[in-house]
Protein backbone atom coordinates (compact mmCIF):
# COMPACT_ATOMS: atom_id res chain seq x y z
CA UNK A 1 0.00 0.00 0.00
CA UNK A 2 2.79 2.26 0.85
CA UNK A 3 4.54 1.65 -2.48
CA UNK A 4 1.12 2.42 -4.46
CA UNK A 5 1.05 6.06 -2.18
CA UNK A 6 4.34 6.61 -3.22
CA UNK A 7 4.16 6.00 -6.96
CA UNK A 8 0.73 7.71 -7.16
CA UNK A 9 2.65 11.05 -5.37
CA UNK A 10 5.38 10.75 -7.94
CA UNK A 11 3.64 10.54 -11.05
CA UNK A 12 1.63 12.88 -10.18
CA UNK A 13 4.70 15.54 -9.47
CA UNK A 14 6.09 14.89 -12.73
CA UNK A 15 2.46 15.17 -14.72
CA UNK A 16 2.67 18.43 -12.73
CA UNK A 17 5.77 19.40 -14.00
CA UNK A 18 5.38 18.41 -17.12
CA UNK A 19 1.82 20.42 -17.27
CA UNK A 20 2.87 23.36 -15.49
CA UNK A 21 6.02 23.57 -18.32
CA UNK A 22 3.70 22.99 -21.50
CA UNK A 23 0.96 25.68 -20.34
CA UNK A 24 4.11 28.11 -19.62
CA UNK A 25 4.16 28.84 -15.94
CA UNK A 26 6.99 31.29 -14.66
CA UNK A 27 7.68 32.53 -11.32
CA UNK A 28 6.38 35.90 -11.00
CA UNK A 29 3.31 35.65 -13.19
CA UNK A 30 0.80 35.42 -10.73
CA UNK A 31 0.79 37.51 -7.19
CA UNK A 32 0.57 35.73 -3.61
CA UNK A 33 1.83 32.44 -1.89
CA UNK A 34 1.69 29.99 -4.78
CA UNK A 35 3.96 32.39 -7.30
CA UNK A 36 6.18 29.47 -8.40
CA UNK A 37 7.74 27.71 -11.52
CA UNK A 38 7.82 24.17 -12.74
CA UNK A 39 10.38 22.99 -10.36
CA UNK A 40 8.58 24.67 -7.40
CA UNK A 41 5.83 23.13 -7.80
CA UNK A 42 7.42 19.70 -8.69
CA UNK A 43 9.23 19.73 -5.39
CA UNK A 44 6.08 21.25 -3.65
CA UNK A 45 3.89 18.31 -4.87
CA UNK A 46 6.36 15.82 -3.81
CA UNK A 47 6.97 16.86 -0.44
CA UNK A 48 3.63 17.92 0.35
CA UNK A 49 1.40 16.67 -2.22
CA UNK A 50 -1.96 16.36 -0.19
CA UNK A 51 -1.54 20.69 -0.48
CA UNK A 52 0.38 20.81 -3.39
CA UNK A 53 -1.44 19.35 -5.91
CA UNK A 54 -5.11 20.57 -5.13
CA UNK A 55 -3.42 23.48 -4.64
CA UNK A 56 -1.81 23.77 -8.21
CA UNK A 57 -4.69 22.56 -9.85
CA UNK A 58 -6.72 25.74 -8.77
CA UNK A 59 -3.94 28.27 -10.03
CA UNK A 60 -3.06 26.24 -13.09
CA UNK A 61 -6.59 28.20 -14.58
CA UNK A 62 -5.37 31.11 -13.18
CA UNK A 63 -1.33 30.58 -14.94
CA UNK A 64 -3.12 29.94 -18.46
CA UNK A 65 -4.99 32.96 -18.66
CA UNK A 66 -2.12 35.08 -17.87
CA UNK A 67 0.00 33.18 -20.10
CA UNK A 68 -2.73 33.53 -23.16
CA UNK A 69 -2.74 37.03 -22.14
CA UNK A 70 0.72 37.48 -22.44
CA UNK A 71 1.45 35.33 -25.21
CA UNK A 72 -0.19 37.26 -27.90
CA UNK A 73 2.78 38.67 -30.10
CA UNK A 74 3.82 42.42 -30.40
CA UNK A 75 4.16 42.75 -34.09
CA UNK A 76 0.72 41.62 -35.50
CA UNK A 77 -0.09 42.28 -38.70
CA UNK A 78 -3.50 44.30 -39.12
CA UNK A 79 -4.90 41.53 -41.48
CA UNK A 80 -3.99 39.03 -38.49
CA UNK A 81 -5.74 40.91 -36.00
CA UNK A 82 -9.46 39.48 -36.63
CA UNK A 83 -8.18 35.84 -36.43
CA UNK A 84 -6.03 36.79 -32.70
CA UNK A 85 -9.83 38.26 -31.46
CA UNK A 86 -11.47 35.15 -32.76
CA UNK A 87 -9.22 32.96 -31.01
CA UNK A 88 -9.15 35.27 -28.06
CA UNK A 89 -13.18 34.63 -28.10
CA UNK A 90 -12.70 30.70 -28.18
CA UNK A 91 -10.78 31.70 -25.08
CA UNK A 92 -13.10 33.71 -23.31
CA UNK A 93 -15.69 30.44 -24.03
CA UNK A 94 -13.38 28.09 -22.53
CA UNK A 95 -13.65 30.42 -19.53
CA UNK A 96 -9.70 30.74 -19.76
CA UNK A 97 -9.89 34.64 -20.03
CA UNK A 98 -12.65 36.58 -18.76
CA UNK A 99 -15.30 38.90 -20.00
CA UNK A 100 -13.37 42.03 -18.92
CA UNK A 101 -10.04 40.78 -20.01
CA UNK A 102 -11.23 39.78 -23.45
CA UNK A 103 -13.28 43.46 -23.90
CA UNK A 104 -9.50 45.22 -22.74
CA UNK A 105 -7.39 42.83 -25.46
CA UNK A 106 -9.84 43.28 -28.34
CA UNK A 107 -10.02 47.01 -27.61
CA UNK A 108 -5.94 46.88 -27.62
CA UNK A 109 -5.64 44.73 -31.06
CA UNK A 110 -8.26 46.88 -32.48
CA UNK A 111 -6.27 50.02 -31.62
CA UNK A 112 -3.67 48.53 -33.73
CA UNK A 113 -5.46 48.63 -37.27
Amino acid sequence: MTELIFLVVVVTSLGVLVDSISIGVRRGRIKGFFNMGPAGWFFSCLLLWILAFPAYLVKRNEYRRVAAMEGQPAGIHPEDIPHQISKLAELRAQGVVTDGEFQAKKKELLSRM
